[in-house]
């Protein structure tokens, strides 16, 4: 099995990629080729290059093997002692904690946290933006309310009658990450439920522009969902105004979205707190793992990677191409096309190489028996 390694560079950005033979692995026929590749920008000169270093895994020893196999973890001990202060201020001094860490964290004066989505004007948007947001809502919508669950009674005894009801959570806090990415999709994909459910109170936490405003298109999609309060926070500080509840901020029930690792630690500090709020999960890095063959729209495929990849410097991105005949200059062309436009503070052009090289091997397992098994954990 022969893997590569390979940087394609565009102004401010270079897409990092690994190809991988693992016919094997994935159970493909032999006379196909599975090929693995890795999208990882960073930032390098307006120059276009191209370096591709190659590894022959028969070449490889366990150890190297184990090595390359090896996924990053995060060191929640010492975050735990970086997050805990800022949930303990939050506490303690409420709207003005909030307001320091933004502009230590965010370089943002706050002239107030939060604000009622009812009185914010409509934002004015792109048409064809606006559209699409429109067409997710629906699909969204239409997803979710297929998952509502009728009141049921069941009779399981004579004269005995058990009944089975859903009741919304009062109160939900939604987290829409902003430092790295705008991600309006999120606040569609955290809100909808929360309007179907039927939730009273719906406070949607994202980090302010430079400004001190709140993301035209991640309003035009909170106000589409019935948000009412919207936090102009972001990281622990914004976590831990939902969970206590601020001056301005109304206290939460439960806190759902993903974040980064200071995010999740302090949802994981919260959850077992005197604050007396749940939470959906700890969520890791994003990760996506792409399988395409010759048949598979390369425009979709960069969208689909590159749709994690803006998501953090810790995002695994992977494409596995099985078969011949499968046009890479297509797919490499289409990520440049989409990368470039990215705004320059987006994680994109930050990643690193040592990242890079760091997760080369993430999906280098052997899988056992001749299933062919994905497992994203």
């Amino acid at each position: 099995m022969d893997a590569a390694f390979s940087s394609f560079v565009r102004p401010n950005l270079v897409f990092s990629t690994q190809i991988i033979g693992l016919s094997r692995v994935f159970c493909f026929p032999k006379h196909e080729k599975c090929i693995l590749k890795r999208v990882l920008p960073v930032p390098r000169p307006q120059t276009i290059q191209c370096k591709m270093k190659s590894y022959r895994l028969s070449d490889l020893n366990n150890t190297e093997v184990q090595k390359l196999k090896a996924r990053p973890r995060i060191d929640f001990t010492s975050i735990f002692s970086v997050v805990k202060p800022i949930v303990d201020d939050v506490q303690s001094r409420g709207d003005a904690a909030v307001v320091d860490y933004t502009i230590k964290f965010d370089k943002v004066v706050l002239k107030n946290t939060v604000e009622i989505v009812s009185d914010l004007p409509d934002p004015e948007i792109n048409p064809a933006v606006k559209e699409a947001f429109d067409v997710a809502f629906e699909n969204i919508y239409a997803f979710h309310a297929a998952q509502r669950v009728p009141e049921r009674i069941v009779e399981n005894m004579s004269g005995v009658k058990c009944k089975r009801i859903a009741r919304c959570i009062d109160s939900v806090g939604l987290y829409v990450p902003g430092g790295t990415a705008v991600l309006p999709s999120t606040a569609l994909m955290l809100s909808v439920p929360a309007l179907i459910a039927g939730c009273k109170t719906i406070v949607l936490a994202t980090p302010p522009s430079i400004d001190g405003t709140i993301c035209k298109e991640v309003l035009y999609c909170a106000k589409k969902a019935g948000v009412t309060h919207i936090l102009k926070a972001g990281g622990a500080q914004a976590i831990s105004a939902m969970a206590w509840g601020t001056e301005s901020c109304p206290k939460v029930d439960k806190i759902f979205g993903p974040g980064n690792q200071y995010v999740t630690a302090a949802k994981m500090i919260l959850q077992n707190s005197e604050a007396m709020v749940s939470i959906d999960m700890p969520a890791g890095p994003s990760e996506v793992l792409v399988i395409a063959d010759r048949h598979a729209d390369p425009a979709h495929v960069a969208a689909d990677l590159l749709s994690q990849a803006e998501h953090g410097p810790d995002s695994q991105v992977v494409l596995v191409v099985a078969g011949d005949r499968v046009d890479f200059g297509a797919i490499e062309t289409e990520i440049s096309k989409h990368a470039h436009p990215f705004p320059e503070n987006n994680t994109l052009p930050k990643r690193s190489t040592t990242a890079l090289l760091f997760l080369l091997a993430t999906y280098l397992r052997p899988f056992p028996s001749q299933t062919c098994m994905l497992q994203n954990t």
